[in-house]
């Protein structure tokens, strides 16, 4: 039997775990990742739709916020969900996704000039501002009022996990796959 210590252990391989493993070793303990699959292997890899943030930088998300992100959680959820998760999800989420970014992952951003979008299933023609080049890029996704969820093309899950994956490796996360506890 091969026995091994560390400060902290996660299990599950996903985003989520991972997230969780580079904030202990962030904060200086040791820790260990097991996961049943190689991470990058993950059912994270599935995502395709995006990840919400009230970021506001695209011609239909102007005047997005903090407060209008909240509303459409609380809404989304027929008034079912932890309002304060909620809260806390759409005040953190903005950060979340920069950060993201600064990890490497490649998100869609802003290409000045007009565009066609499919809008209610009409071709509608929008204009992206010349300042808002090159920020990150949303969509409409889950019928929310301002366009917000950050995406890759179809691959976010697997953009998003190859960054935080490569983050995990960067801050010394022992990661052992193909393992159960």
């Amino acid at each position: 039997m091969n026995i091994q210590y560390s400060d902290a252990l996660v299990i599950g391989g996903g985003l989520a775990g991972l997230r969780a493993a580079i904030e202990v070793a962030k904060s200086g303990q040791s820790v260990t990742l097991l996961s049943i699959c190689p991470v990058k292997r993950s059912h994270s890899a599935a995502v395709q739709g995006g990840m919400q943030a009230s970021l506001a930088n695209g011609a239909k998300g102007e005047g997005d916020n903090e407060d209008l992100h909240f509303a459409d959680t609380v809404k989304g959820s027929d008034w079912g969900c932890d309002q304060e998760v909620a809260r806390m999800f759409a005040q953190t989420a903005p950060k979340a996704v920069r950060e993201l970014a600064a990890w490497g992952v490649p998100w869609t951003r802003v290409t000045k000039g007009p565009r066609t979008v499919v809008i209610n299933a009409q071709k509608t023609v929008i204009e992206e501002k010349e300042e808002a080049h090159g920020l990150i890029n949303a969509r409409d996704f889950g019928g929310t009022k301002k366009w917000r969820t950050c995406y890759i093309a179809d691959a976010t899950g697997h953009c998003m996990l190859y960054g935080v994956a490569n983050e995990a490796i960067k801050h010394q996360v022992k990661i052992i796959d193909r393992m159960e506890a």
